[in-house]
């Protein structure tokens, strides 16, 4: 192998190794967005579950003052700050 062919075998070698180095560089900032994305998802669903389960609270809640008021005024005793 004379040196020209030694040089064209190494630049053809560079050449690719830059475009592997170049897809996994790809690739991994793909995986990484991917993850992160899920990442998102899961955190969106949890508030999500959230709000859901402050709302019902809150509706319960408001039902059972509406109640005391209610007993309040048919028993002649009143509660404060209802």
């Amino acid at each position: 192998m004379n040196d020209d062919q030694f040089t064209q075998l190494f630049n053809y070698i560079e050449e690719f190794r830059s475009e592997v180095n170049t897809k996994l560089d790809q690739k991994a900032s793909q995986d990484n967005m991917e993850r992160l994305i899920n990442t998102l998802d899961g955190f969106l669903k949890r508030l999500d579950d959230s709000e859901i389960e402050q709302s019902a609270r809150d509706l319960q809640f408001e039902r059972l003052l509406e109640w005391a008021r209610d007993v309040s005024k048919k028993t002649g005793i009143p509660l404060k700050n209802l």
